[in-house]
């Protein structure tokens, strides 16, 4: 299930603004989770036109980027896929905007790998997994399949679950083991343990915790993790080694539940428009032939600079002469409101989607309890750099790649009513229908895009964490309405009416 914490965060970072297209609201919340682990951009024109200048269509573009296993490729993605969209020969040359999206999410997972770019992204990561919520130390980590069957047999786990158990020693000296990639759990009360004694506790998958009474067991799998780590820090390996080899796992972290990360928040420019950091990504050879591409990225992961081990969703909303395009990798979605009825512009990408699951297996990889290799609920995500590591396939056919699904519609002014960005926090408790509904009716009584993304963090917010994970996530959604709507002028004249007098 993950660490959950105590109480919820719920305080709540937002923004909004808009031009003569659009009003959006963003809010992101960090909800029940130990650290938020999402991140957006909103960018109103990314030529930097305003009214006088004209000759190049205005493009808009709203992204939402979900992490997991760190925060720093969510935070980097936010940061530099606008620039990274905007350097394709596709965008500025070719008008292939579908095609410049796709580069775009390939071209950054060889961003992440660029010596250049090491220090930016080791600032964005921060003090991930330096200290739990009880002020423990991150500890090693060591697969099922690691340790002995008899010791296995012993702790009731199978060697083929994909559990993974996580050794932390917190500051009192005790040692705790935690399954499903979960923190460490904060302290009970009660005696504490002796400095440096070895007190191991298995968290099972449903959250149960229960201790290991073999000192011998506990002290079997300290030195399995120990091992472990050892043979990890020896066998980094490039991101497209050969296909039949191990995977490296660059942090010693299964994917078995999503990590903690920090929202990216742009700061709001001039109009409304929301303005991108500039940071020392470069360019990637603007629509390199694929081969070129898997070379470059096995070539440019230098010896010291393995690259992060952290992965992200990423959802893209583009609008250009009245064109949408969507770009999606991974579970984060985007819905059109086209006249008060739900248009999904993505599809969850899933290992056990049939053409995801087939992918996987032509890779190399294996799909167990709905994870990739056991341990990664998703089948496409920027970074996981990991899964994508046979330099004989293209990065469309790795295990996990960031290569988008890509859809278009032709924009129908007057109708279509405003888009909806978010991350499965939101989608995990709302339908696309229910989100769109939820909007449309605040909409209605005058309530603003970012008024009504709060609400809809509190409303998908769960009272506990004793249920089945739902309303327990990072939650982050981004509403952009377009202006020219039927929709927009009803919300508008109720706001006005709403206003005090």
């Amino acid at each position: 299930m993950g660490a959950y914490l105590s109480a919820p965060v719920t305080e709540k970072e937002g923004e909004e603004g808009g031009n003569d297209m659009f009003e959006f609201g963003v809010c992101a919340m960090q909800g029940w989770r130990t650290d938020m682990e999402d991140a957006h951009m909103v960018v109103l024109d990314m030529e930097g036109h305003d009214k006088d200048h004209q000759s190049r269509p205005r493009t808009s573009l709203f992204g939402v980027f979900d992490g997991h296993g760190g925060k720093e490729v969510a935070k980097f993605a936010a940061a530099h896929i606008p620039s990274t969209i905007a350097t394709t020969e596709a965008y500025t040359i070719g008008g292939d905007m579908g095609k410049a999206l796709s580069d775009a999410f390939l071209n950054l997972d060889l961003l992440l790998l660029k010596e250049e770019n090491k220090a930016e992204l080791k600032a964005l990561k921060g003090n991930d997994g330096e200290e739990g919520e009880g002020g423990g130390d991150a500890g090693m980590t060591v697969n099922s399949s690691q340790l002995p069957d008899a010791l296995l047999e012993a702790l009731g786990v199978s060697g083929d679950s994909g559990y993974v158990f996580k050794i932390v020693k917190s500051s009192n000296g005790q040692m705790r083991i935690t399954g499903d990639g979960g923190e460490a759990d904060e302290e009970e009360e009660g005696e504490e343990a002796a400095e440096g004694a070895s007190v191991v506790e298995i968290v099972t998958a449903d959250g149960d915790v229960r201790p290991v009474e073999d000192a011998g067991a506990a002290a079997a799998i300290t030195t399995a993790a120990a091992a472990a780590a050892a043979d990890r820090s020896n066998d980094l390996r490039s991101p497209f080694s050969d296909a039949d080899g191990d995977a490296a796992n660059t942090n010693g972290k299964t994917r078995k539940r999503k990590s903690e990360m920090d929202v990216d928040s742009q700061q709001s420019g001039g109009d409304g428009e929301v303005s991108t950091e500039d940071g020392p990504a470069t360019s990637i050879g603007n629509d390199a032939p694929k081969e070129m591409l898997i070379e470059e990225l096995s070539g440019s992961r230098e010896e010291d600079w393995q690259g992060p081990a952290a992965g992200c969703t990423a959802v893209c909303a583009m609008v250009r002469n009245g064109d949408l395009i969507v770009a999606n990798a991974g579970d984060s979605r985007c819905v059109l409101s086209r006249n008060g009825q739900a248009v999904a512009l993505t599809q969850d990408h899933k290992p056990m989607d049939p053409e995801e699951y087939d992918r996987i297996i032509k890779a190399g990889g294996f799909v167990a309890d709905g994870r990739v290799n056991g341990s990664l609920n998703l089948s496409r995500a920027l970074g996981d750099l990991e899964y994508k590591q046979s330099k004989n396939l293209p990065p469309e056919a790795q295990m996990v790649t960031a290569f988008p699904e890509i859809r278009s519609e032709k924009l129908q002014p007057g109708t279509d009513e405003f888009l909806i960005l978010a991350c499965d926090g939101i989608w995990d408790v709302l339908t696309n229908q229910e989100a769109v509904d939820f909007v449309r009716e605040r909409l209605l009584v005058g309530k603003t895009p970012k008024q009504i993304c709060e609400e809809a963090c509190d409303h998908c917010l769960a009272p506990d964490t004793s249920g089945c994970g739902k309303g327990c996530d990072n939650m982050s959604i981004v509403v952009s309405v377009f202006k020219g709507s039927q929709l927009a002028a009803q919300a508008m004249q109720a706001r006005g009416q709403a206003a005090p007098s």
